[in-house]
């Protein structure tokens, strides 16, 4: 039993640059004493992209196993690293009966260092970032990252296009298994 299951996503756990990026977030938030633990073998792809390029029949195949997953699994409220596995599991899955709280990890970091939990080191970057669109304009995710970078001493500079406005990288309505050279 814990009080956060992270829904690690399945790019977050198998894509070489990011899966060592998942290995690094569990360091601080072990050290801020945040009692989580993950399903392991147990999660499958949220079934967010393929429902986007209407694999309907899989998707529903996978949101089914997550479920099945999930209520064998004693926890409070779900956190995830991706914002497409966000979207899934708090806007796709209720409307197959399974309404969970799930918050972004940027929610929660943010949380652990305005308390005092999660102490940070002042960086002093001047920095920019890029609103994933799957967490801004489809679930209103803004200013937890804003709200981290600034406890880290970052001068934020604003891209034209951010928070609900952002560019889109595609990756969502399954643009990430096409050769990008047409672009």
């Amino acid at each position: 039993p814990v009080k956060y299951l992270w829904f690690v996503g399945d790019y977050a756990s198998y894509a070489d640059r990011l899966a060592e990026n998942s290995r690094l977030l569990t360091r601080p938030l072990t050290n801020a004493g945040l009692d989580f633990g993950i399903l392991y073998e147990a999660e499958w792809n949220s079934g967010n992209d393929v429902r986007r390029v209407g694999e309907e029949g899989l998707f529903e195949q996978l949101a089914e196993h997550n479920i099945e997953a999930l209520q064998e699994a004693q926890f409070e409220e779900i956190f995830t690293t991706d914002p497409h596995s966000l979207n899934a599991l708090r806007n796709e899955y209720p409307k197959l009966g399974a309404t969970y709280t799930v918050w972004h990890y940027t929610e929660a970091l943010a949380h652990l260092i305005e308390t005092g939990a999660l102490p940070v080191q002042q960086l002093g970057l001047r920095v920019t970032y890029h609103d994933p669109c799957y967490l801004a304009r489809y679930n209103g995710v803004t200013e937890a990252p804003r709200r981290i970078l600034s406890a880290l001493g970052c001068e934020r500079v604003e891209m034209p296009r951010n928070k609900t406005n952002t560019s889109c990288c595609g990756a969502g309505g399954g643009r990430i298994w096409m050769d990008g050279s047409f672009l």
